[in-house]
């Protein structure tokens, strides 16, 4: 057993790496949308948002049938439906069979969530609950560091054949699916037996610290994805005004490699500063995420052009910087303040908010966009972004209250 554990452990960076994302096609999915698939923008908003209401619909069906399959087949169901996902969006000739690929991604990342549950089991069932932070960072790095690789070559790619870059992303997904068959949660955690179900069921708890988080992440998340996606749009929109669009392609595909080699950076410091740093990388990683928003805003009104993609290519880069470590800071406060019993439904709760947010926004904005210009969409963005400041310097001292009440809980018990 613990050889297999170990194996998990080591195998599970590359995983998640593989796994993160449709490789090779979020380097240039608004381009090939746009210029493959000839969507509009409204279009390619609206494939986000629809998927994320069918994912809604399908959260808690998904999660019952992860407890019942357990972490071990969830994880190797999300590395299949990835697959299947990269399969449609490149073959499917019409809208709906894109927009479908779409729904496959979202459910693929419900049915991954279970490889977190399943790494912590497998760390505490060898007493290495400390590695947790060690080991996520580490996958988050090799997913950095992946797709920063793949943006020096993607945008090449897409200029010397439009599916090249596709090809590349049904690669990377049978990789990730090889690797998830190799993987299995060794703890009797990883999937409830009938027999036991009444005495193991627990009640989750939504502390005040728990919801606060839930609607920190949620909000969060959605102002990540939509500037990454309708950020780089945006900023794809400014620079066909001024070059073709082979010249665009590479100006984007700089962008997005400059942003990948930050994202790298990103991880790398984070691990360095969360154990000194953690309960202030919330307000931190917000701020952060405030200045992005506001690099694009106010830098698309900037009249020169090169100033004015340096100042926009700032924002979309930044993005990149807090997107993971975020993340990781959300997931690993819930599951620490938290009983084990509920860590699945609360990782999937996190990931029910954000699909919430983001498929409402997503939805508004593709009607926003119908009769109004995307800077509407950033401004929107922008005042959110602010909010979530707010939020998380509330998130700051719940935890800080916390942290106090359990140091005195324990000075009198000596």
């Amino acid at each position: 057993m613990t050889r297999t554990i170990d194996r998990f452990i080591k195998i599970f960076p590359w995983y998640s790496g593989f796994t993160g994302d449709l490789l090779f096609y979020i380097a240039i999915d608004t381009l090939f949308l746009t210029l493959v698939k000839s969507f509009s923008p409204a279009q390619i908003v609206s494939i986000v948002s629809i998927s994320k209401l069918v994912c809604i619909a399908l959260q808690f069906p998904i999660l019952f049938v992860i407890k019942k399959i357990g972490n071990t087949a969830s994880l190797r169901a999300g590395a299949l439906f990835l697959l299947l996902s990269a399969l449609f969006i490149t073959f499917g000739k019409s809208y709906y069979l894109v927009l479908f690929g779409n729904v496959l991604h979202d459910v693929a990342g419900i049915f991954k969530s279970a490889s977190v549950v399943a790494l912590e089991n497998n760390l505490e069932k060898i007493d290495r609950r400390t590695d947790f932070v060690p080991v996520r960072t580490a996958a988050n790095t090799v997913y950095s560091v992946i797709t920063m690789l793949i943006s020096f070559v993607a945008s090449y790619m897409f200029n010397l054949n439009h599916y090249l870059p596709m090809y590349g992303c049904i690669t990377t997904c049978a990789i990730g699916f090889l690797l998830a068959m190799l993987m299995k949660d060794c703890t009797s955690y990883n999937k409830i037996p009938k027999r036991d179900k009444s005495k193991t069921r627990v009640k989750v708890n939504y502390s005040r610290l728990v919801l606060s988080v839930i609607v920190l992440y949620a909000l969060f998340y959605t102002v990540v994805a939509s500037g990454q996606s309708e950020g780089k749009l945006f900023i794809q929109q400014h620079l066909l005004l001024d070059f073709d669009v082979e010249q665009t392609a590479l100006i984007i595909g700089a962008i997005v490699c400059v942003s990948r080699i930050v994202r790298v950076a990103s991880n790398i410091a984070f691990a360095r500063l969360y154990g000194k740093y953690q309960a202030k990388m919330g307000v931190a990683l917000t701020v952060m995420l405030g200045f992005s928003m506001a690099c694009l805003l106010f830098g698309s009104m900037i009249p020169t052009v090169i100033a004015k993609i340096a100042v926009m290519g700032v924002g979309y880069t930044v993005i990149l910087f807090v997107r993971d470590p975020f993340k990781l800071y959300a997931q690993d406060i819930v599951l620490d303040n938290t009983p084990k019993e509920q860590h699945q439904t609360l990782l999937t709760v996190l990931e029910f908010g954000v699909k919430i947010a983001t498929a409402g926004m997503g939805l508004g904005f593709a009607a926003i966009l119908v009769g109004y210009p995307m800077v509407v969409v950033i401004a929107i963005l922008f005042a959110m972004s602010i909010v979530e400041v707010l939020i998380g310097s509330f998130v700051y001292r719940e935890v800080l209250i916390g942290k106090r009440q359990s140091e005195g809980a324990v000075a009198e018990e000596q």
